[in-house]
């Protein structure tokens, strides 16, 4: 695979060479020698160069943009007139002057007047009337992990980003506001370049990232109707620039570990560890208690100990791993054709054994002005990856004996290297034969056509996305899975296959008015929207060899299975959204969307999300702006809608027959398929829409001229008639059928603070800092007031809780342990919730959410001349985790090694803070819990650019070369776990990375 990739990558590298010779040919070709050339330097108002300037000459579609210390250089007529404009400042034109010189100083106010991406078009800041945020490039750049999401971790207020499993290409959980639906999905819309995307984002290269929007209550994501219930993720892709072709490549080397491990007992701690088991649960004393004539560990065990033989068995799962990413750009255009194409190579091993990922993204976008009324547009992205591999069992790993066999005489791994089949060896899969591999082709274009009425346009969007997936996987006779018996043939083979096709096609029609002191902008849609999805597998066990692995199941002994699905989905949708403007003080935006859903039954297909939003500069009136001369910006918003959610699987409005069951047929001892109406198998042809009614209040500011900025919104929302299935009673012939039951409600505050700490001509200090707080609560579950304890719902409490006894100590020796049945001295002491003295199921409580309390980051960026520097910490406080340290009999079983320096209680050791080795918790069955905080320092990046003069005396036009470290450390209240973000300790491990940097632009 990696050959294969090679071979490609050189391909395209050629092709993309001779394209950039052939630009910069036919550019050379266009010369006119009777030009004369002009330069100079383009500042801001203190005087400090602009990198990016857009320099045009007028008329011609010819051009260049600034380097970075401001500086530009261009040939052009003596007569020619010079087009200035930078994204926030004025634009300017000047005439060329006979001296060939033009030193250019943009003014405007570059943060008001910064074009955002919103909805369907674009808006200045400033005039934004609902909750959004924006990540531009230099934050997306603050961390250099090859995965885009993990860019954007705590640099959104109220934007979550859960890393559940960490390894490369893994799917994360993303949550905008919290969760709004109880068992339907939350998943934010993915809005890729204007289309819906609903590939994984681990497919997207985030070095061709300009800048992303999340679009977060009622009124910002009401365009989007039921799509965007959950909230929205704007992506926008890099576009071609004026000018001539730009070639840029970005490259990175990295090394990564686990940025911790599960500090387990060592051999001498292990046997002592055992022999307190021994005596405190089974009672051993004397000889029994003897490592080697006793019965505290096993017999293999006994043999390594007598020849001092120990494993440290997270040596052999774990690994350090390299990172090598590349990636080849080419931009440029005229006024009429602008074009942006890379290629990109990713190889990223995890820092688990037989971990990783392999990655190729091309990408082209190509923008064409025919006239003055047609534009149109066309971007391509493919991408190619590959991330199989059998891993290691992490868990069996960290609870194996130190004494316990790794590899018998042979070399081959020992299936239970303590004779325990609970705790297997966790290499003994490892060297199955897996090919996994996804194709992702996405297509996105769009026409727009300038009508004759003035202020009217059209603009037509399609999207088309293709994606197949391939898993096979073969474990061989050197496996445990595909072992060889006395009885039974070895080798077990599966593959499984996936294809999905979605395709979005929008018709817009936009009108844009400015009429004295008014301003108008209307917005009409309709669009139409359809996917579906094929899976089949198939799977067999018994081959007469291992060479052919998983391309001959059709061969297999036994157990041949084949299975298939197919499921579509359809979407068609009207929106309107007028923005009205007077005086550039009063903003209001008024939103509505109808959108029909083909998963819903024919009684309730449509529904009606209305959404409104007003804004009031209150800096702009007389009686602020002619008296406080520190406020520059300060605008209140406030805004209320209703957004729909459909996102639950399809058919739930039919009845559905199930065939996974066979019966023998006939005296021939025949298997039949069978056809029957399960107990979940009734559809119910009235449901409707999941809907969500938010009222966000908000307050933007911009103080002493922009050394302090920053936004504050609270909200609150009401989810009712939640999708989710409820139980009825079996004498109706089934016991669960779908409906709209339920309300939930979740309520928070996002704060932002923008800092500029010291700005001087070389040396520049800024900070962001970000807070979020958001409560959730279920408000009703199905109209009678009873909770759910099944499911741990309860009415007035949190979606995600823990619900049980509530530990409050330990049992002493002495104590009156009666009023808990099975207690002893050592077991943990359960609260008396309702003081009647006996320890009964009725003392159960809920014991705290599984959400945060609060999340917070901050960040620093830092130059000096030259160098630069930023910081990113992000922290999470007040979640509730199951404490797998103190759950020691679910941890060791009471056989298993256990974590180092545990301090659990013996009779020596009476003031532990875990229970006794010899505590069963077999009568109530509990779990242990923790209040949890930590605070990770995400990245820190050091870089140099290097000088342009020196840049160009090796033919470049610039170099920058950085270092950076991600995941550096986690402090926090607990310790042995792999990744904070997992509520489980043997979860796939964070990666503690150091990347380095080179940049070039040709």
């Amino acid at each position: 695979m990696i050959k294969e990739l090679h071979i490609k990558l050189k391909s395209w590298l050629m092709i993309v060479a001779m394209l950039v010779l052939a630009t910069n040919y036919s550019y050379s070709q266009t010369t006119d020698p009777v030009k004369v050339k002009i330069k100079g330097k383009v500042t801001d108002e203190k005087g400090e160069g602009l990198v990016g300037v857009s320099v045009l000459v007028k008329g011609t579609g010819k051009g260049t943009s600034t380097d970075a210390d401001g500086n530009y250089a261009l040939d052009a007529l003596p007569t020619a007139t010079l087009v200035f404009s930078y994204i926030g400042f004025d634009t300017q034109e000047i005439k060329a002057n006979p001296s060939g010189v033009i030193n250019v100083k943009m003014s405007g106010d570059k943060v008001l007047d910064q074009v955002v991406v919103v909805g369907y078009g674009t808006a200045k800041k400033k005039d934004l009337t609902g909750g959004l945020a924006v990540v531009g490039k230099e934050q997306l750049n603050m961390v250099s992990t090859p995965n885009l999401m993990d860019r954007l971790v705590g640099q959104v207020a109220g934007f979550s980003i859960t890393t559940g499993d960490a390894r490369p290409g893994a799917s994360q959980t993303l949550l905008i506001r919290g969760e709004n639906s109880i068992q339907a999905s939350n998943n934010p819309l993915i809005i890729l370049d204007g289309i819906p995307y609903s590939g994984s984002l681990a497919d997207i290269d985030p070095n061709n990232v300009e800048s992303s929007s999340i679009l977060k209550d009622a009124s910002a994501v009401a365009i989007y109707g039921s799509r965007g219930s959950n909230g929205v993720i704007l992506i926008q892709t890099k576009r071609g620039s004026l000018g001539k072709a730009q070639v840029g490549y970005r490259g990175q080397l990295g090394l990564a570990e686990p940025m911790q491990r599960i500090d387990v007992m060592g051999p001498n701690e292990y046997i002592r560890f055992q022999q307190d088991i021994g005596r405190l649960r089974q009672g051993y004393t004397g000889y029994l208690l003897d490592p080697i004539a006793g019965d505290i560990i096993s017999v293999t065990e006994r043999g390594n100990y007598a020849n001092n033989v120990t494993h440290n068995w997270q040596d052999y799962i774990f690994r350090r791993a390299v990172t090598m990413d590349h990636q080849l750009s080419v931009s440029g255009g005229t006024e009429s054709t602008k074009y942006m194409a890379s290629l990109a190579a990713l190889e990223q091993d995890g820092v688990v054994y037989n971990s990783r990922l392999s990655r190729l993204n091309m990408t082209a976008n190509l923008d064409q002005t025919f006239n003055k009324w047609l534009t149109i547009g066309i971007g391509v992205q493919y991408t190619r990856r590959s991330d199989g591999g059998v891993t290691p069992n992490i868990e069996h790993a960290i609870k194996q004996s130190p004494y316990g066999s790794y590899k018998d005489a042979n070399g081959n791994y020992v299936p239970e290297p303590m004779e325990y089949s609970l705790i297997v060896n966790p290499m003994r899969n490892v060297n199955a034969i897996q090919d996994r591999f996804n194709n992702n082709f996405f297509l996105s274009g769009y026409t727009n056509v300038l009508l004759p009425v003035k202020g009217l346009s059209y603009r037509a969007n399609f999207g088309y996305n293709y994606r197949n997936g391939f898993t096979g996987t073969y474990y061989g006779r050197d496996t445990f899975d595909g072992r060889e018996t006395a009885t039974l043939v070895g080798g077990s083979a599966s593959t499984s296959n996936s294809q999905y096709n979605d395709y979005n096609f929008e018709n817009i029609l936009k009108y844009e008015r400015e009429i004295g002191d008014h301003r108008f902008d209307a917005t009409g849609l309709f669009s139409i929207q359809q996917d579906q999805t094929n899976t089949f597998s198939q799977s067999g066990q018994g081959f007469v060899t291992d060479d052919t692995e998983y391309f001959m199941i059709a061969t297999a002994e036994r157990l041949i299975a084949n299975s298939s699905s197919s499921v579509k989905k359809a979407m068609l949708s009207y929106m309107g959204r007028l923005n009205y403007g007077y005086k550039g003080k009063y903003l209001l935006t008024l939103t509505g969307r109808s959108d029909g859903a083909s998963v819903f039954g024919i009684n309730n297909k449509y529904a009606f999300f209305p959404a409104a939003a007003a804004a009031w500069h209150v800096g702009e009136e007389s009686f602020l702006k002619d008296n406080v001369k520190w406020v520059d910006m300060l605008k209140l918003r406030l805004s209320y809608g209703a957004n729909g959610n459909q996102a639950i699987t399809p058919y739930r409005t039919l009845d559905r027959l199930y065939s996974d069951v066979k019966y023998i047929w006939g005296d021939t001892g025949v298997p039949v398929t069978t056809a029957y109406l399960a107990g979940n198998g009734i559809g119910n042809p009235n449901l409707k829409w999941e809907t969500t009614y938010s009222t966000n209040l908000g307050l933007d500011f911009q103080l002493f001229k922009n050394r302090l900025s920053g936004t504050v919104d609270a909200y609150i929302s009401r989810t009712k008639d939640l999708l989710m299935e409820r139980i009825v009673p079996i004498m109706n012939g089934y016991n669960r059928i779908w409906d709209n039951v339920g309300e939930t409600q979740n309520k928070g505050i996002e704060v932002t603070l923008n800092t500029v700490n010291i700005s001087r001509k070389d040396f520049n200090w800024s900070s962001t800092g970000v807070f979020s707080l958001n409560r959730d609560k279920i408000v009703e579950l199905r109209g009678d007031g009873i909770d759910d304890i099944g499911n741990n719902w309860y009415i007035g409490k949190p979606l995600r809780v823990f619900y049980d006894y509530n530990m409050i100590g330990i049992w002493q020796t002495g104590e009156n342990y009666s009023m808990q049945p099975g207690a002893a001295a050592g077991a943990a002491k359960l609260e008396d919730v309702n003081g009647d003295g006996t320890i009964t199921p009725a003392d159960r409580k809920i014991i705290g959410s599984k959400n945060p309390r609060y999340t917070a980051s901050f960040a620093n960026r830092l130059s000096y001349k030259n160098f630069y520097a930023s910081a990113l910490v992000t922290g999470v406080f007040g979640v509730w985790r199951d404490d797998n340290v103190a759950n020691m009999g679910g941890w060791t079983f009471g056989i298993t090694n256990y974590v180092h320096g545990a301090n659990y209680w013996t009779p020596e050791n009476p003031n532990a803070t875990i229970v006794s080795p010899g505590y069963l918790n077999t009568q109530q069955g509990h779990g242990y819990y923790k209040k949890v905080n930590y605070v990770q320092v995400r990245n820190i990046t050091f870089g140099y650019r290097v000088p342009q003069n020196i840049a160009k005396k090796v033919g470049v036009s610039g170099i920058d070369v950085n270092a950076s470290v991600n995941n550096l450390h986690t402090f926090s209240n607990i310790r042995q776990v792999l990744n904070y973000d997992n509520t489980w300790m043997a979860s796939f491990p964070t990666a503690r990375s150091y990347m380095f940097g080179l940049n070039v632009n040709f």
